[in-house]
């Protein structure tokens, strides 16, 4: 079976899967294409009998889900939003920051005018590199939804010119950061109508619920520790949440088909366990379905048999988990890499002097590395926190931390450090 699948900068990748392959298997090959090993962060998407966006559950049959029709069209998209210093691969980052840009399009996010002027000068950066008044191009109509203004143009086109020299893995990390801080980040959006039958979106972010208008401006803010429960029943579902009064109250949205209403509820539950909760519980991971049929295996056979089972949540790690199992496999595929350099240069029978060499300028190599900025992969590393002792950034980046990305203590202060430099590490490596 072949599956369509667009990127967030909508090219169409063609990947082969079998008839029977679970969605997890069509995401992993994706994303070993792209080079991705942050897997946990992503997820694809489909569109539903009546328009709606639907997520695939990674853990069930594709062709269960989705029509029979060959291709199976299917959009890669980034899932659990987390912050840009949590992000270990710059492939990552770069799609982080491509679905971004389709929610500044659609009005999910708003920005100030200092902000669109930054960041319309941090994305021409990144793709266009140092300004060229012949190839610069910005997307301040894309992102405002109107033409810009002269003194706006100018602006931008001055903010371009003094990012001369930034490279483009430096520049999506500021754009993306600056993205970060917006109040809807991260926020999965569903429409609905809610008990007066007025339409309403819903967003479930990392903090909780968001009730707006149309036009995205908010009604409710609903946080997680005030909801008591959310239940779904065929179109409709159901939020129970306590007011500071100490009353219960149940709001009703009605959405567009089961499936929409379904999706919802299986947001609203995947969100919280991925942002709020140290691991995921087993009943949140082990809730399923049956069918007609496999229900009667079950019952002929065993109930612990695997036949027919639907899973209801796809969620597996919690952002804690999933960032600390991207770190380890990182840390084994680079061993993995320099171990098999090391075994190529010995059966080329290279001299022992030659492979001292290479050996040392890998140690400089990876020292080199050691000592840049973990955060915008730019500058060099300046600075360590305190009280915890880690160095990890530089000056710029370590201002805008609250808290060790290393260990997640709190930073009481940050203290400059002198380091020697990397430039003068890799000259005498030439020398």
């Amino acid at each position: 079976m072949y599956c369509h699948v667009t990127r967030p900068d909508s090219v169409v990748m063609e990947v082969e899967v079998d008839p029977k392959a679970n969605g997890e298997d069509c995401l992993n090959k994706v994303c070993e294409r792209l080079g991705i090993i942050e897997v946990d962060y992503f997820g694809l998407q489909f569109t539903g009998s009546k328009g709606e966006s639907l997520w695939l559950n990674l853990r069930n049959r594709i062709c269960q889900q989705v029509d029979s029709v060959s291709p199976c069209r299917l959009r890669l998209r980034v899932k659990f939003f987390v912050e840009p210093h949590l992000i270990l691969q710059e492939q990552t980052r770069h799609l982080f920051l491509m679905h971004v840009k389709e929610d500044l399009v659609r009005g999910s996010l708003s920005l100030d005018s200092e902000q669109v002027v930054e960041l319309c000068a941090l994305l021409s950066q990144a793709e266009f590199g140092d300004y060229n008044q012949n190839t610069a191009k910005y997307f301040y109509t894309q992102i405002c939804g109107q033409e810009s203004d002269p003194s706006t143009m100018n602006s931008i086109i001055a903010r371009h010119t003094e990012l001369r020299g930034r490279n483009q893995a430096s520049a999506e990390y500021q754009a993306l950061q600056l993205v970060s801080s917006l109040e809807n980040y991260g926020v999965e959006w569903h429409w609905a109508l809610d008990a007066e039958g007025h339409k309403v979106g819903i967003g479930v972010g990392p903090e909780g619920l968001l009730i707006c208008k149309q036009d995205f401006s908010p009604v409710h803010r609903l946080i997680y520790p005030a909801i008591q429960m959310a239940t779904q029943s065929g179109k409709h579902v159901y939020v129970t949440i306590t007011k500071d009064s100490g009353e219960n109250i149940i709001l009703l949205f009605k959405l567009i088909s089961t499936n929409a209403a379904s999706g919802l509820y299986r947001a609203v539950t995947e969100i919280h366990a991925f942002y709020r909760c140290d691991t995921v519980t087993s009943t949140v991971m082990m809730q399923y379905s049956r069918d007609f049929k496999a229900h009667l295996a079950s019952l002929f056979l065993t109930e612990s048999v695997d036949v027919g089972k639907k899973y209801i949540f796809d969620v597996q790690r919690t952002s804690r988990e999933a960032y600390d199992r991207a770190r380890r496999t990182l840390f084994k595929s680079s061993g993995l890499s320099a171990a098999r350099r090391m075994s190529a240069e010995e059966e080329d029978g290279s001299c022992e002097g030659c492979r001292e060499t290479c050996v040392l300028r890998d140690k400089l190599q990876g020292l080199h590395e050691a000592l840049t900025c973990a955060l915008c992969c730019d500058r060099e590393i300046s600075t360590t926190f305190c009280p915890c002792g880690h160095m990890v950034c530089c000056k710029l980046c370590a201002a805008q931390l609250q808290c060790c990305p290393v260990c997640r203590s709190e930073i009481d202060r940050v203290q400059h450090v002198y380091l020697p430099t990397c430039s003068s590490l890799l000259n005498h490596v030439d020398m």
